[in-house]
């Protein structure tokens, strides 16, 4: 049988749990919650997009002094391998 103070620290402890709980429903606002969510995904999306454009120049320009000639182009096909037979 647990004794009177450990049934009063569970006692506390569930206490605390649901006043925490209270908190955050009382000062949390889920459309805003969901808002700051939406507006976060949107903003990392854009970061994506600016820098793997800003990696596509890059590797352009690096391809260029390293080989000296233009990157291939994307969907330009290659002529096809000649295999020593």
């Amino acid at each position: 049988m647990p004794s009177r103070s450990d049934v009063v620290l569970e006692q506390l402890s569930e206490l605390k749990t649901d006043l925490g709980a209270l908190w955050v429903a009382l000062t949390k606002d889920p459309k805003k919650e969901a808002r700051k969510e939406r507006t976060w995904s949107v903003l990392a999306g854009i970061a994506g997009t600016v820098a793997a454009v800003g990696a596509r120049r890059v590797a352009t320009r690096a391809w260029g002094v390293l080989t000296g000639e233009a990157p291939p182009a994307p969907g330009q096909q290659q002529p096809p391998r000649q295999t020593a037979a």
